[in-house]
């Protein structure tokens, strides 16, 4: 069973990061608060009724992009890591208790949420009872009320909409929460840049870059396709393959052997930058099975390795609703206090993968920034995304967010947003001279 760990702050302590900034192409972050109650057994305590909560509000994850609330709001949004709840007051009703509460946390909506002010009404749908809810969606062995796929009770949570066709929930306000909650508008960031001083002020710069498999670890999965047209594309950018090793697979002893599903690329090249050096790079491609009960160690050996020496860190792949990538997951290791850029484009990454790395990373956001998706990430998009985020630093241009984020959004196409942006720049310090 997969699940979602959101940083819940307990009590009535203010909201930790609550003045950090935000840029992003289409999308924008925001403070949401509402008032809500949760139907429990009696008898909890304080903990577990949070705990309670956090299961219960995990559900805006699907309902922000739920058919449903596209239709009735059109703007699609996400719920963040950071957020606080108040416990209120209690009630006991036919052998439960509803507790009251109030909530306020960081979102991520698109920028036409807010095209009348820096405030809006959301519509907010609920599960009185997330114990209860999932039988509730069952029509003959069947959720209806979720993805026709992914409709395991585990998943719910990220697909559940109440009012899909068919969902015996529709329109239902007994075991559905029915609320409104309010947006305001967070501060953006305006003209900052990556610490190129810092990026490009050394010999080497070091990029690792990962790509999962998104079905089978077969040749054919998309997975696979584009890790070739990333290949060849890198290649087309002036970067030299010095090495491929196809379907290897390391031991848990660190040696690699000659029958496996992962493929790996090594890049070098040089680039004068626009500081003036001469910089070389270094650039590892990596294909792998990337799902957090993966038996095999080559993607997170890799991953950790990364974490601790690459400049550039992006992954494509599995999101797997915060598992795969899931620090708590990975081997005992330590961040360096070097400076590093993450860009995670895999599905609904921005609800995962915040704070928890700013926290774990020495210094913070003065030594991290990371790029996420608030919503569900395409394949079609995958090369053209990690093309828009490499090209400035493989070219030695001193490009500033705002542009990096524009051009990765423009790399969609025809695709819709998936309301990506950048966290951790608003303390950056470079700026390229005049």
């Amino acid at each position: 069973m997969k699940t979602l760990f959101l940083a819940v702050i307990l009590g009535a302590l203010s909201l930790a990061h609550a003045q950090d900034k935000y840029y992003g192409g289409k999308s924008t972050e925001a403070t949401l608060r509402f008032v809500g109650n949760i139907r429990l057994e009696p008898g909890l305590t304080a903990t577990q009724k949070r705990e309670a909560i956090d299961g219960q509000v995990q559900h805006l994850i699907g309902h922000f992009q739920a058919a449903s609330f596209i239709a009735a709001y059109k703007n699609p949004g996400v719920l963040g890591q950071n957020y606080k709840v108040i416990l209120a007051r209690e009630v006991a009703k036919a052998g439960a208790v509803e507790v009251s509460y109030r909530f306020e946390g960081k979102v991520n909506f698109h920028r036409n949420a807010f095209r009348n002010g820096n405030k809006a009404t959301v519509p907010l749908n609920l599960p009185l009872d997330p114990a209860a809810i999932y039988q509730l969606g069952v029509v003959r062995g069947k959720n209806r009320c979720t993805d026709t796929h992914y409709d395991s009770e585990g998943d719910f949570f990220y697909f559940w909409d109440p009012d899909l066709e068919g969902c015996p929930l529709k329109g239902n306000t007994t075991d559905v929460l029915r609320l409104k909650g309010t947006l305001e508008k967070l501060e953006n960031t305006q003209a900052t840049y990556p610490e190129y001083d810092r990026l490009y002020g050394k010999e080497t710069l070091k990029a690792s870059i990962f790509i999962g498999y998104i079905d089978k670890p077969t040749a054919r999965d998309i997975g696979a396709v584009t890790y070739r047209n990333l290949r060849d594309s890198l290649a087309q950018q002036g970067l030299t393959l010095r090495e491929e090793r196809k379907q290897f697979r390391m031991s848990a002893g660190g040696s690699e052997t000659s029958s496996g599903v992962n493929n790996r690329a090594r890049f070098e090249g040089e680039v004068q930058t626009q500081l003036g050096q001469t910089l070389k790079l270094e650039l590892t491609l990596l294909l792998a099975e990337t799902e957090s009960d993966n038996s095999d160690p080559t993607f997170h050996t890799h991953l950790l390795e990364a974490y601790q020496n690459s400049d550039l860190v992006a992954y494509d792949g599995h999101s797997g609703l915060g598992g795969n990538l899931d620090l708590n997951n990975l081997p005992v290791f330590s961040f360096k206090r070097n400076y590093q850029i993450f860009f995670f484009n895999g599905c609904s990454s921005y609800p995962y993968f915040n704070q928890n790395y700013f926290a774990s990373k020495p210094g913070g956001s003065r030594n991290l920034e990371i790029i996420t998706a608030g919503l569900p990430t395409l394949t079609s998009t995958s090369v053209s995304n990690m093309l828009a985020f490499l090209t400035p630093f493989l070219s030695g241009h001193l490009t500033s967010w705002q542009t990096i984020m524009n051009r990765i959004e423009a790399s969609n196409g025809e695709e819709d947003t998936y309301l990506m942006g950048v966290n951790g720049d608003e303390d950056n310090q470079f700026l390229p001279r005049r």
